[in-house]
């Protein structure tokens, strides 16, 4: 099935959950945040499984000013 990850075209298996989907991506484990379809996710959640045309938008925290 395909999914939208930051706007981008992400194909994945119909049991894939959110957290192996930021695994499989390369994302690290924390300091970041996760929205599907629009709603914050809080990483209690992270266990969802995706559905077919799910968007998931996912921000990385940045040092600096």
């Amino acid at each position: 099935m395909i999914i939208l990850v930051n706007e981008q075209q992400v194909q994945v298996d119909d049991q894939t959950t959110v957290a192996a989907l930021l695994e499989s991506l390369g994302y690290p484990d924390r300091g970041i945040a996760v929205a599907l379809n629009q709603a914050v996710l809080p990483r209690s959640g992270w266990q969802t499984t995706l559905s077919d045309g799910a968007r998931l938008e996912v921000v990385t925290a940045v040092q600096g000013g």
